[in-house]
This record gives C-alpha cells, sequence and structure tokens, in this order.
C-alpha cells in the first residue's frame, strides 16, 4: 500500500472517529431534553399562553405527542452537544489549514455560533411572538383558533431556525471581505437589489404566504445587511504579503 494511500485512511479513520464522537455526545443532550421535555413545550407555547392560559394544542394522531417529544429532545441534544461538535470538526480540519487560516477560521467560528444563538433567541422574544399573536387573532371572531401539536412544532422551527441562520449573514459578508471577493462600495452600490433578493428569502423561509411574517422576516435582514456594510469597511482585505507576515 502506497504512503498516499496510507495517509488517505488514515483521514477517513479519523474522519469516522470525529462522526462516531459526535453522534455519542448527542445522547446526554438528547436525555436532558426527554427529561425535560414538558417544560421545553411550555416554553414554545408561552406566546399563546400568554393570550389563552388554558389553551392546549390538539392531539390528530396517537403518535403526535411522542414523535414531537422525540424531536424536541433531539434537537436539545444538538443544541447541547454542538460546542462539541464543533470542536471535533476543527480538530479534523485544523492540520490542513495555513497559520493565518487557522487565525481567520479561530475568530470566526465563536462567532458565528453566537450569531445564531442570538438569531434564535431574538426571534423568539420578537418576530415568534408577535407572529404568533397576529395569526391567532387574524381571524376574529369567525373562527376558534385549534392547533395540533405537530403543526405547532413545525410551524415553530419554521419561524426561529431561519432566524438562527440569517444572523450569520455578517460573518458571510465579513468573510468575503477577508478575501476580497466584496467591497463596502460594491454593498452600497447594489443596496437595491440586496433589499429585494432579502424579501424574496425571507418570502421562501417563512412558513405562511402573508405579507406580516415576511416582513418580520425581512426587517432584521436588512439591518444585518447595513451592519455588514458596516463591518466591510473595518475588515482588512488579506493579501500575499500578509500571509507570509503571518506564517
Amino acid at each position: 500500500m502506497s504512503e498516499k494511500e496510507m495517509s488517505l485512511l488514515g483521514h477517513l479513520e479519523e474522519l469516522r472517529w470525529v462522526i462516531i464522537k459526535s453522534l455519542l455526545s448527542l445522547i446526554p443532550g438528547f436525555a436532558i431534553g426527554w427529561y425535560y421535555r414538558e417544560a421545553i413545550m411550555q416554553i414554545l407555547l408561552k406566546p399563546l399562553l400568554d393570550i389563552n392560559p388554558n389553551f392546549k394544542p390538539i392531539v390528530l394522531k396517537p403518535t403526535d405527542v411522542f414523535f414531537v417529544y422525540v424531536k424536541i429532545a433531539f434537537v436539545t441534544g444538538i443544541v447541547l452537544a454542538s460546542p462539541y461538535i464543533i470542536y471535533q470538526i476543527w480538530s479534523f480540519i485544523e492540520p490542513a489549514l495555513k497559520p493565518h487560516e487557522k487565525k481567520i477560521v479561530g475568530r470566526i467560528l465563536p462567532a458565528a455560533v453566537l450569531l445564531f444563538f442570538t438569531g434564535l433567541i431574538f426571534a423568539y422574544f420578537t418576530v415568534f411572538k408577535i407572529g404568533t399573536v397576529f395569526f391567532w387573532g387574524f381571524g376574529g371572531e369567525a373562527v376558534a383558533p385549534m392547533y395540533g401539536m405537530q403543526e405547532y412544532w413545525n410551524f415553530t422551527l419554521a419561524f426561529l431556525l431561519p432566524f438562527g441562520l440569517v444572523f450569520e449573514l455578517p460573518i458571510v459578508v465579513s468573510i468575503l471581505a477577508k478575501l476580497g471577493l466584496v467591497t463596502p462600495e460594491f454593498l452600497k452600490k447594489n443596496r437595491k437589489f440586496a433589499i429585494l433578493l432579502i424579501f424574496v428569502i425571507a418570502a421562501f423561509l417563512t412558513p405562511g404566504p402573508d405579507i406580516i411574517s415576511q416582513l418580520l422576516m425581512a426587517a432584521p435582514m436588512i439591518i444585518l445587511y447595513e451592519i455588514s456594510i458596516w463591518l466591510a469597511r473595518i475588515v482588512k482585505p488579506i493579501n500575499r504579503f500578509e500571509e507570509e507576515e503571518v506564517q
């Protein structure tokens, strides 16, 4: 067997252990999520409970409760294990990076994780609550809202997770600016096209076809875009001389 083949097999073995360790790290978090499944569900239901303290989601199928609780436990496991999983991924790719790349990634990873959870928390306490109240009262007195447990869980994920992702926009722009692929002038010049794209993305990611939920998602994205322009001003593009200096 050649040295190249042995090296490839060695990397595959390392990757296999990274995957195994990452999957095993989900078990404690899953157990915690399962133990607190009802409390977590109550937190997700709080916007509706603030409207109607006696509200309880209905169950349309015998398996709904079980599978929703499994999903809650699984998502909790991912959230709690994410720092360890990120560390495992970093330990795998770190040897292949150049010194300046390690420096950049080492700064970006913590910021990316922080922004993702900031997006989730921001969405929960603002647009998620506003959207939930809006949809609850949208039908007026002509309808009596009755939400299925499975459908409400899907709605919650569809509303919160995209905000965690769109809050990564400043990170993406910072990377592009560092690589010299975008400039503040370019971002300002194409602001109107970016806003149009933001509304298209908001229409695609929001759980409903209504304009209200799309506006609730588009507004923070526009603000993040403006923040990204500011970040692009202060991020110094890396160049060949800088790479040599860092190395």
